[in-house]
């Protein structure tokens, strides 16, 4: 059956997604494609650091060709390396990097308020960032934190506008949990909608509208009276000169 097709399809891109991000650990993978040919598999990936994953003379990407081939059945494998498109508004991006640097031992505080500087100027409408677990260091309890800005949603059907990734950072003692929640720009929620201007907007373009209308049917019919006339005129000239000539012929 075909949903059977599309399930084995998902979970079988899940099991690459986990053996990639353990593979790819050092290279700061993000996320992986895959597109089937007739005589080759396509796997694109994503990561913070391309130059991990080539290798040295593309020594990883042969030995990592032979790995997927031979653990996942994909024919003739080609690996691409695909460019990430707006690092500072894509989520799994930013909390990658959170992630990586808490685990290197960097101040959590710091490292949030710098992804949510970088979020807020590439231009998006609103974040969140939601760190739980062991953040005041040894033997004191478990917090949870939140650091924000701008407007998102959380609840109904508008929540899937979010953009919405989480991960376990493992510092130096305890873990703490990421959250991370971004609105992309040119994102509009259904309560930021204002109808009134919506439709003050619209009356205004049908305005225009009738208005190119008129202005356009006025041109024509200026055009038509002018070739009327030019062909009256015309017609005159023509008959004047026929009169000459008779009149010449006559004397």
């Amino acid at each position: 059956m075909k949903e059977n097709y599309f399930i084995k399809n998902k979970l079988k891109r899940i099991a690459l997604n986990k053996y990639l991000s353990k593979k790819l650990k050092s290279a700061g993978f993000i996320d992986s494609q895959i597109m089937k040919r007739p005589l080759s598999t396509r796997i694109m990936i994503s990561a913070l650091k391309p130059g991990f994953v080539i290798g040295k003379k593309g020594c990883n990407v042969r030995a990592l060709t032979v790995d997927l081939e031979k653990d996942f059945g994909f024919q003739k494998v080609n690996i691409e390396i695909v460019e990430i498109q707006n690092r500072n508004l894509d989520a799994k991006v930013i909390i990658e990097e959170i992630v990586n640097e808490i685990s290197r031992g960097i101040s959590w505080k710091s490292t949030v308020y710098k992804a949510l500087r970088k979020i807020k100027e590439a231009g998006a409408v609103g974040a969140e960032i939601v760190a739980k677990g062991n953040t005041a260091g040894k033997g004191q309890r478990k917090r949870k934190s939140r650091y924000a800005f701008g407007y998102l949603k959380k609840a109904g059907d508008q929540k899937n506008l979010v953009s919405f990734e989480k991960k376990t950072a493992f510092p130096g003692l305890g873990t703490i949990g990421i959250r991370l929640r971004i609105v992309q720009p040119g994102t509009i929620f259904s309560d930021k909608i204002d109808v009134a201007q919506i439709a003050k907007d619209y009356k205004i373009k049908v305005n225009e509208k009738m208005l190119e209308e008129q202005k356009d049917k006025a041109d024509k019919e200026l055009e038509n009276t002018l070739a009327k006339e030019n062909k009256d005129v015309v017609s005159e000239t023509k008959s004047a000169d026929i009169k000459k000539v008779v009149v010449n012929n006559i004397e």
